[in-house]
């Protein structure tokens, strides 16, 4: 099966052309991303562990969905998409968070990409199943908890996740 393409976007995040990730990331060429955090009603966040064998970033904990936005789709549909896949979750509302831009260059892949950002809250948790080899584990965490993890060890959390929590979350008791 050929590997999915993935939109590339110009400096004002407009769709410019398609390419594959190593594509992406060899030449710094901009993209967009999704993250989706998920929350249950008593407010504790689900955090994905990435697989051994997922780049950058194996064996690490992450935000509850993400991916890049397929080429010829849009952030919402890619969102929505991310969560079926890699965590079975469908039939819920996504709350637009906000989007950052992020240009860093990480284990010699340049992540010049457009950072979208989401958040559902589910009313049962049971709803959520692990359909995706690249997710490892899942587990609920307290926003403390994950300040804590951030903190107390920084090589086991995902850039995105960092960003995440710094931008939406900094605030919140």
């Amino acid at each position: 099966m050929p590997e999915a393409l993935v939109q590339v976007v110009n400096e004002h995040d407009e769709p410019v052309a398609e390419a594959t990730k190593q594509e992406l990331w060899s030449r710094g060429l901009i993209h967009r991303i999704v993250r989706v955090v998920v929350e249950d009603t008593a407010g504790r966040i689900l955090l994905q562990k990435r697989a051994l064998h997922k780049q950058p970033h194996p064996d690490c904990w992450d935000v509850s969905a993400s991916g890049h936005v397929d080429a010829g789709e849009t952030y919402e549909p890619a969102a929505y998409r991310e969560l079926q896949e890699e965590l079975g979750v469908i039939g819920v509302v996504l709350v637009r968070l906000g989007k950052y831009r992020s240009n860093v260059e990480l284990e010699g892949r340049k992540l010049n990409r457009f950072n979208m950002v989401y958040q559902t809250t589910l009313q049962d948790t049971s709803q959520v199943v692990l359909e995706d080899d690249d997710v490892a584990e899942v587990r609920w965490y307290t926003l403390d908890e994950i300040r804590e993890l951030i903190a107390q060890a920084p090589q086991q959390v995902t850039t995105g996740l960092k960003e995440v929590m710094k931008r939406y979350y900094s605030n919140q008791a």
